[in-house]
């Protein structure tokens, strides 16, 4: 049997800066593209970022993308850099997630994972793969425990941003912002696919070091794409993605470090990914598709009161297959994106909006396509 290498915990998919490659750079080519991410940096300038290539999700010719904005959204730049896939080392890159620290430095996490071309591998007695796998287009995907990595510039605002080396933090998928507590601690819920509990990291230096903990037992989910916030007494309640038609909950008095029992949340949601923060004015910041089933009505939701209730809501988008909201502050405005129809209209939505656009229904809210093919 042809030894299968495992190097997505070891080698980093190539960070291309200014590609020039029209498979990277010509919008109009692709066939699949969605689950956008941004993050405003403290001079303003705003990086959008997006996972697109191949003919769906996975694919060997999928990559990450960043693009970025000087004007608030009205323009953005063609792509800064991407991070494709890798076939020579049969690694898959996917799911670039943004966020800008406390400290300004804009981290660039992403997800790799292991690959193999089919008719390799290890398989069963009855001469199958072993479960659970997807195989697309000649290649293997059987690694669901994925690896962390990063790559991290100190000055976003730069005419010329710089990025670090990419290294590997950890195990787990991260597919949401981290949550930074009072206390500078960081929790990142990078989490493992194939265990029944919730996973995340920790670091209490700034994001230099990741260490594995593993919380409470999940409510079902095959994606947990948990976020968490600080409440006022200091406890942490995060979220999480279900397959019951709400988002579940779990609550952490310690920092972290240990959790209560995982319930459903009572807030409705489709199986699908969220967003949550502590806006700069101290309210509290849901989006999300408000149903219980399918992927609609993306809607922002504000609470004066630690998340008890949600006093206002305001949904900017009706439309079906709309998805993997993302969000981030600067100056007063929220800036939000997400995804329409992966493999139909491709779309990639951008809006600038502010608290009180979601609590005055009669503010206009102008949602913008930035990128489709």
């Amino acid at each position: 049997m042809q030894e299968i290498r495992k190097l997505a915990d070891k080698v980093a998919c190539d960070l291309i800066m200014y590609p020039t490659d029209k498979k990277y750079t010509d919008e109009h080519i692709r066939e699949f593209q969605g689950c956008p991410t941004i993050a405003a940096t403290k001079g303003g300038r705003l990086y959008l970022g997006w996972y697109a290539g191949g003919t769906r999700e996975p694919h060997m010719d999928n990559f990450n993308l960043v693009i970025f904005s000087d004007d608030g959204g009205k323009s953005w730049s063609s792509p800064l850099f991407v991070i494709p896939s890798s076939r020579e080392n049969n690694i898959h890159a996917l799911d670039i997630q943004l966020f800008t620290a406390p400290d300004g430095r804009l981290f660039v996490f992403w997800v790799q994972n292991n690959t193999h071309p089919a008719g390799t591998g290890e398989k069963n007695t009855s001469g199958t793969y072993l479960a659970p796998y997807v195989e697309v287009d000649g290649t293997i995907f059987d690694d669901f425990r994925h690896s962390m990595w990063v790559s991290v510039c100190d000055d976003p605002d730069a005419d010329k941003p710089v990025f670090s080396e990419p290294r590997c933090v950890s195990t787990g998928f991260l597919r949401c912002k981290p949550l930074v507590t009072s206390s500078g601690r960081w929790l990142c819920f990078n989490y493992d696919q194939m265990s029944d509990r919730y996973g995340y990291t920790i670091s209490d230096d700034n994001g230099e070091t990741f260490v594995r903990h593993t919380g409470p037992k999940k409510v079902p989910t095959s994606f947990d794409e948990s976020m968490a916030y600080e409440k006022k007494d200091g406890s942490i309640r995060m979220l999480a993605r279900t397959n019951t038609g709400e988002l579940g909950e779990t609550t952490s008095r310690d920092g972290g470090l240990t959790w209560e029992d995982a319930k459903e949340s009572g807030i409705e949601s489709p199986d699908t990914r969220f967003y949550i923060s502590r806006t700069p004015s101290g309210r509290l910041l849901l989006i999300n598709n408000d149903s219980r089933q399918g992927r609609k009505n993306m809607t922002l939701y504000l609470s004066e009161d630690d998340g008890a209730t949600w006093k206002y809501k305001r949904c900017v988008d009706t439309r079906n297959n709309i998805s993997y909201p993302d969000a981030d502050f600067h100056d007063g405005k929220i800036y939000l994106s997400y995804d329409r129809e992966r493999t139909g209209a491709k779309e990639i939505l951008f809006a600038a909006v502010t608290e009180e656009d979601i609590i005055d229904p009669t503010r206009p809210i102008d949602v913008r396509v930035i990128s489709k093919p």
